[in-house]
């Protein structure tokens, strides 16, 4: 049999959230201290210098906050270790953290927009993941934020796209030479509604886009990823590694099929 996390109280055990502040990783957070295993230790870096842990978590003797800048290259693998420190092992890590510059470029060349959304995204994942290898319970489950964006590109996503599909390997790379004492997935979200993603909903006609490219007819938000994070991290996958599970509302079935003016369906007389 494959190994299954190791944790005393029926939860998830001893968690690593990164980007665990805000968005999907705050989602992410706040649902492992509603689930069993009411003494499991979460330990949630804030990769971002501007973000800081809502009150209600900060009083939380189960949360203990990290700071990391992910543009660094030892920032990932200080975090792990500061975070075995703190909660005496680690049994699983979600890797949230992000960044997209190119919404607003700064004046930041396209060398700098690559290696700035590269570092955090995918180059952090795979010191974590490394780090992760070496230190993890027999069982432990490593699951990667990815994007739909892996797959499907858009316009100015150059450095975003890319990293993402890297760390979408990373994650195979790992599932391969760590199976099956560990475990490597990711979970692909479409368009979420969070601080990152805010700029494109200033636009009325990118809600409009939205309900008539989303099959669920809306963006996402961040606790609907939670459930996928969470099952891959847990004993209901002990045997899944390698994979990713698409969160999207349905964006990759929907082959160009809404318009925003229909074709008529009579045929011309």
């Amino acid at each position: 049999m494959n190994p299954v996390p190791l944790t005393s109280t029926g939860g998830f055990g001893r968690i690593l959230v990164t980007g665990g502040s805000r968005g999907i990783g705050l989602a992410v957070v706040r649902r492992l201290l509603q689930s069993g295993g009411a003494a499991d230790p979460i330990a949630v870096v804030s990769d971002d210098a501007t973000e800081t842990l809502p009150d209600d978590l900060r009083s939380t003797p189960r949360v203990f906050p990290i700071r990391a800048d992910f543009t660094l290259p030892d920032a990932p693998v200080r975090s792990i270790d500061e975070a075995v420190r703190l909660m005496g092992g680690i049994d699983g890590l979600v890797h949230c953290a992000g960044i997209y510059p190119e919404a607003n470029p700064a004046g930041r060349t396209p060398l700098e927009l690559w290696e700035l959304t590269l570092n955090v995204k995918a180059r952090a994942g795979y010191l974590l993941a490394g780090e992760f290898a070496k230190l993890a319970t027999p069982g432990s489950g490593f699951v990667a934020i990815t994007s739909i964006n892996a797959e499907q590109s858009e316009p100015d996503h150059l450095a975003y796209d890319p990293a993402c599909a890297a760390l979408g390997g990373v994650v195979r790379a790992f599932a391969i030479q760590f199976a099956p004492r560990l475990r490597f997935n990711a979970v692909a979200p479409g368009l979420i509604r969070t601080r990152l993603t805010e700029t494109v909903f200033e636009d009325p006609a990118i809600h409009r886009h939205v309900r008539l490219n989303i099959p669920f007819d809306r963006a996402g938000t961040p606790e609907d990823c939670v459930g996928a994070i969470l099952f891959l991290l847990g004993k209901d996958a002990a045997y899944i590694t390698g994979e990713t599970l698409f969160v999207d509302g349905g964006i990759r079935a929907n082959q160009m099929s809404r318009f925003a003016n229909p074709p008529s369906s009579s045929t011309p007389a």
